[in-house]
C-alpha cells in the first residue's frame, strides 16, 4: 500500500489507496486515532484515501501516529515511516535558521505590540 505523507507540526496527512472506498476501514482509522493520547481531530475521506490528523507535538509525535497507522494495516512501515523520518531528519543549520527566524518573528511582535500600546495611550 503505497501512500504519501505530508507533515508539519500538529498536522499529518497521509493519502493511501487502503482507505479509498472503505468507510469501514475510514471508521476503524478514526476511532483508533481517537483513543491516542495528543490527537486532538481526525478527518477520513474514503473518496480520496485521506486521513488529516490535528494533534498536539508536546503530547504525540508524527511517528508515533504513522505506527498506529501501519498498525492498523494502512500504510507499510518501510515505504511511509522510512519516507517521513528522512524528510524530517533536521540539518544543524536549518535548526539554527529556525531559531533565528523564530526569534525575530517573536521581537518584531513584541515591538508592534508595544508600539500599538503606546499609540493608544
Amino acid at each position: 500500500m503505497a501512500c504519501y505523507v505530508h507533515h508539519v507540526p500538529g498536522r499529518l496527512r497521509v493519502k493511501t489507496q487502503a482507505l479509498k472506498n472503505n468507510l469501514s476501514g475510514a471508521r476503524q482509522v478514526k476511532s483508533c486515532m481517537e483513543t491516542v493520547r495528543g490527537v486532538l481531530e481526525t478527518e477520513v475521506s474514503t473518496i480520496t484515501g485521506s486521513v488529516v490528523i490535528k494533534y498536539d507535538a508536546c503530547l504525540v509525535s508524527s511517528t508515533t501516529i504513522l505506527e498506529t497507522l501501519r498498525d492498523q494495516g494502512c500504510i507499510q512501515n518501510a515505504h511511509c515511516l522510512a519516507a517521513h523520518q528522512a524528510v524530517h531528519r533536521t540539518h544543524p543549520a536549518q535548526k539554527l535558521a529556525d531559531t533565528l527566524v523564530a526569534k525575530l518573528i517573536e521581537t518584531a511582535v513584541e515591538r508592534s505590540a508595544i508600539a500599538l500600546i503606546a499609540a493608544i495611550i
